[in-house]
């Protein structure tokens, strides 16, 4: 154990480079980690807030014994979802894979130190879900104060079981993929189709408690039973006080871990050596050899890169695959059916007004530039001894950014435009915005990641998940989505004029922040 926790004292001082932050003495550095922590505080009491509203919701309706199973549901969702997503390179991957194996320590302790790093990051996003609404729960329902040891408890073990039922979907998918010569394809499609699935099954649990929101408290308490049966086991410790239900809680979530540890052990290693391994199945024969543009060849390149690595290319395109499952979805049901669904009434009238917002939400979730130049790393030099000019380079990541946007972009807008009714100026913005926004979330992303670089990651999940540049990329999407979107709800008639006007605005700082790109001496940094 002492091994498994001086391992995963070493990743958390990678994170965020915390380690570096702390002996560089580099006041940039801890400049930019102050503007991270104040990110991090404001995104952390927006989740509190939620968590609160959530569970005074259900109280306000007489159903505060469901508080703790409801949020249960919606922690494992959460915790199901984001460890889905970068599970693969976390566990396999790793570019410090064989350094850390000639370590004199044990796979298993290998395994358990990563594990030990996300369930803490877990731990931590539970406590802002899981603790204010237990406040809620507590205070409603007039429980009496030892009861928080129990709900201690609970928030310790709830990340245990979606945590590993999420690594041992990522394994099965990882060890399934190293049997095909394009593994690191399999790897990507089979992982958007996991996330699909949880996305999917999300969607069916909060449509069938919408089914029995207005009905008794133990038919809703039987819906969330019949699909996570867990949650029956927290809402009995809670609820009724049951020491054995509690029990029983920790014994399936502390067993749950410790088997997995185990297992995968056992074939950790070959299927590490199997990701690296490279397969020929015919000797090579040089028979033409083409030649391509420099500037063709450096595209294909970032292609490649971005290919190179699933978690790279998940997280960074993850809007791209749920702006198309999500309009797709709504083709499919109808706006009436998913307005009862998901409890929103007017939901047709909302999408009248924001229709072209909606694409460019998940548009501006989408930004592979955000991380472009931190994926070069150590490499970064090759850049600058290429045949091509920076505006070149730059004009190449933005390009690769548009390739993975604006296919999905067509075919979203394609079935939006079948599925409301538009006038012709709603249709054309309905096309012309989310385009605008695809450049615009492009351009700014490689102007984060030129502001905010992370060269010297040893794991993929820390220049893409743990980067300034990528957090000030999605807030800054977020911002530019939000301003607009207020407005038009505020002024509902003037809808159209908004969004030309936000398309305009957009556009205009698109320029500008391209601009800024051609002018920056980027020859000298990216050596």
């Amino acid at each position: 154990m002492n091994k498994v926790f001086l391992l995963t004292k070493i990743q958390l001082l990678g994170f965020f480079g915390v380690n570096k932050l702390v002996h560089a003495g580099d006041s940039k550095s801890r400049l930019r980690a102050a503007g991270m922590g104040l990110v991090a505080l404001m995104v952390g009491l927006m989740i509190v807030f939620y968590s609160y509203m959530i569970a005074l919701g259900y109280a306000y309706i007489g159903l505060v014994e469901m508080v703790p199973a409801i949020i249960i549901v919606l922690l494992s969702i959460i915790t199901l979802f984001f460890t889905l997503i970068h599970s693969s390179g976390t566990l396999f991957g790793f570019s410090d894979y064989e350094m850390i194996m000639s370590l004199p320590v044990h796979r298993s302790a290998v395994i358990a130190s990563r594990l030990l790093t996300v369930y803490l990051g877990n731990l931590l996003f539970g406590g802002l879900v899981f603790i204010p609404a237990m406040v809620v729960f507590m205070r409603e329902s007039g429980s009496p104060a030892v009861l928080w040891l129990s709900a201690l408890v609970i928030w310790l073990l709830a990340p245990l079981l979606p945590m590993i039922a999420s690594m041992t979907i990522g394994a099965l998918i990882t060890a399934f993929s190293v049997r095909f010569h394009h593994k690191n394809l399999v790897v990507i499609l089979l992982n958007f189709g996991a996330i699909i699935g949880v996305m999917a099954l999300s969607f069916c649990m909060q449509s069938e408690n919408g089914e029995f929101l207005t009905d008794l408290s133990t038919q809703l308490g039987q819906a969330i039973g019949r699909f996570y049966p867990p949650a029956a086991l927290v809402t009995s410790a809670l609820w009724e006080r049951n020491v054995l239900a509690l029990i029983a809680f920790a014994l399936l979530s502390v067993t749950a871990a410790i088997l997995f540890v185990f297992l995968l052990s056992k074939v950790y290693t070959r299927i590490n050596t199997a990701l690296s391994a490279r397969h020929n199945h015919a000797a090579y024969h040089v028979t033409t050899l083409t030649t391509v543009s420099a500037n063709k060849a450096l595209y294909r390149r970032e292609l490649k890169l971005l290919i190179s690595y699933p978690i790279y290319l998940i997280n960074t395109c993850i809007g791209a695959v749920l702006m198309v499952a999500s309009v797709l979805g709504l083709m499919i049901f109808g706006t009436e059916q998913l307005a009862v669904m998901l409890e929103l009434p007017g939901l047709q009238g909302i999408l009248q007004y924001i229709a072209p917002f909606f694409p460019a939400l998940f548009v501006v979730m989408s930004s592979t530039t955000a991380a472009s130049l931190n994926m070069e790393g150590k490499n970064r030099w090759i850049l600058s001894s290429l045949p091509v000019s920076t505006k070149g380079i730059f004009n190449t990541k933005i390009l690769v950014n548009l390739t993975v946007l604006l296919p999905p972009i067509v075919v979203s807008d394609l079935a939006l435009a079948m599925t409301l009714s538009l006038n012709f100026l709603s249709t054309l913005m309905l096309f012309v915005t989310p385009a605008v926004y695809a450049v615009f979330i492009a351009v700014a992303g490689l102007s984060a990641n030129l502001r905010f670089p992370k060269f010297d990651w040893q794991s993929p999940q820390q220049a893409v998940k743990q980067s300034m540049s990528v957090m000030v990329t999605m807030l800054t999407g977020f911002v530019t989505i939000a301003a607009p979107a207020a407005l038009i709800f505020a002024f509902p008639k003037q809808s159209q004029l908004i969004t030309v006007a936000a398309t305009l605005v957009v556009a205009v700082i698109t320029a500008i922040l391209y601009h800024s790109l051609v002018m920056f001496k980027a020859r000298g940094f990216l050596n």
